[in-house]
């Protein structure tokens, strides 16, 4: 458990344990999913994600 500002005025151990977790999971949910998150843009501006860039791409439609 790091020592910060979240942390102060947190005196049990099982409070700060909870407040850990619950940090280290919202930080999971901001972290960046180039899967569903990246897009790409065509030649006629249409963005699209990258899933479906690759699969238009490689069928050949783009």
């Amino acid at each position: 458990i790091p020592n910060t500002r979240a942390f102060h005025n947190i005196t049990k151990i099982q409070d700060a344990l909870d407040l850990f977790e619950r940090l280290k999971k919202d930080a999971r949910l901001k972290e960046f999913d180039a899967q569903n998150q990246e897009e790409f843009e065509d030649a006629a501006g249409n963005v699209l994600s990258k899933k479906t860039y690759q699969d238009l791409l490689r069928q050949g439609l783009l």
